[in-house]
């Protein structure tokens, strides 16, 4: 009886290290297969599919001076004052809500979280940490205005550059 039982626990620990060495395998053989994923894409190249994002706005005289038009399928503003065009983006630069004009007030205004912004698109109030983006403007072949979301344009101390459609 006792050598039978014997050979009962030598069997029941050759299972036990077999399935141990079994799963320490699997366990080593993932984690390579992972780093060797890993490092392949490394190397694929990450090139963007999606179309440019270049709208269309419209005629530089369908604007009228002092207004503000709000193009809701691409979160931008644009606007028309004496010395020009300005394209602005819509998402408020501390957490991308939507910031609304306020005619009244003359300022870009963040429902969620209080901030303001003033009309070249300066944070001046609350929880934002820097100014609304100033997109690119240019008119194409045909004269339309053409708002380009893939360039942004630099600020000049605190100041937005305007695009003339005059000068072009």
């Amino acid at each position: 009886m006792s050598r039978s039982s014997n050979d009962n626990t030598t069997k029941l620990k050759q299972g036990r290290r077999k399935f141990l060495l079994r799963l320490s395998w699997a366990g080593l053989s993932l984690s390579i297969a992972v780093f060797l994923a890993a490092v392949l894409r490394f190397f694929w190249p990450r090139v963007s599919n999606r179309p440019a994002k270049a709208v269309q706005v419209g005629f530089p005289h369908d604007y009228q001076i002092g207004q503000v038009v709000y193009l809701p399928g691409r979160k931008l503003f644009i606007v028309r004052d004496e010395k020009g065009f300005i394209s602005y983006s819509a998402d408020c630069t501390h957490l991308g809500c939507i910031v609304a004009w306020n005619a009244d007030q003359k300022m870009f205004l963040c429902p969620c979280h209080g901030g303001k912004y003033d009309a070249e698109g300066r944070n001046v109030e609350g929880p934002p940490p820097r100014p609304l983006e100033v997109f690119s403007l240019r008119l194409d072949n045909n004269g339309i205005l053409i708002a380009d979301q893939d360039i942004l344009i630099k600020r000049k101390k605190d100041l937005v550059p305007r695009f003339d459609p005059e000068k072009v």
